[in-house]
């Protein structure tokens, strides 16, 4: 059943980033990263459908991926490559074309395109495309994968801004910008609840536990030991949901405003308190 739902998931995110570009992106001749921002400079010089230029791209791009990097890129890849091109023609072919500004096109082409790659992505999924120039830089010549993406994203733009000028160049990057952004937004929500957890080293520990207790917070304390005089020491560590976070925080400042305080927020919460009720 759970590889039912993953398949399930990975459709819609595939059908939802097709949406995006063939509703948004290619009628909007947006200039963007990945496989659509290459077709759009591509198609000045070759006469062939944009759509078309897209699919021929991409499953180029997924033999070359299926060949250098293994059965897991097949595995992992092989859902999309197919649904993908079979869904972007039937976007561009049999929905109706809507004119829309580019700018609009741009920031809602980003964020639903965003969107479906998140939840790809989290149901154990791969766009393929572009990605396969990343991960065999990665593989074989040791590129940190992010910046890869990164740069060959930035060239693109670059030929864009010599082919279609600045504002072309300008309304793609908030294409780019928002496509991130919705797909590390829509991840975040598949990985559970979002809390802050508070490391508290402080001498007034348990004044400061005592509080917090008060919110009906379990906390923990550790034993620590200070690198510069190698002195023994109390941490006190609580995590809180978000709307928590000013509570705790005006707690030290009254109770102890020199405590050393690190504060970072946590991806994913599975507990008493969180993914279930506390015990009574």
């Amino acid at each position: 059943m759970s590889k039912i739902r993953e398949i399930f998931f990975v459709e819609l995110g595939t059908f939802l980033f097709a949406f995006s570009i063939g509703i948004f992106i290619l009628p909007g001749k947006i200039l963007t990263g990945g496989v659509a921002g290459i077709s759009s400079l591509l198609v000045s010089f070759i006469p062939v459908d944009q759509d078309y230029l897209v699919i021929i791209i991409n499953t180029a791009l997924f033999i070359v991926g299926s060949i250098f990097l293994g059965k897991d890129f097949f595995t992992n890849t092989i859902l999309h490559s197919v649904s993908y091109p079979v869904m972007l023609l039937l976007i561009t072919r049999r929905f109706p074309i809507i004119e829309v500004d580019p700018l609009l096109a741009a920031i809602y082409g980003g964020i639903l395109g965003g969107i479906g790659l998140g939840i790809i992505f989290r149901n154990g999924g791969s766009s393929g495309g572009m990605d396969v120039v990343s991960l065999m830089l990665e593989k074989y010549c040791g590129f940190k994968l992010s910046y890869s993406i990164m740069a060959i994203d930035a060239l693109t733009v670059l030929f864009g801004l010599y082919i279609y000028g600045l504002n072309a160049v300008l309304i793609g990057l908030i294409s780019v910008y928002l496509t991130g952004f919705a797909m590390e937004r829509t991840m975040d929500i598949y990985r559970g609840i979002v809390a802050t957890k508070f490391e508290i080293i402080s001498d007034k520990y348990l004044e400061i536990n005592e509080a917090i207790k008060k919110m009906d917070r379990g906390t923990t304390i550790l034993e620590a030991k200070g690198g510069y005089q190698y002195q023994d020491r109390k941490m006190l560590v609580v995590v809180v949901s978000n709307d928590q976070y000013n509570d705790v925080k005006a707690i030290i400042d009254e109770i102890d405003p020199n405590a050393f305080v690190i504060i970072t927020e946590t991806k994913d919460v599975n507990g008493e308190g969180f993914t279930y009720e506390p015990r009574l």
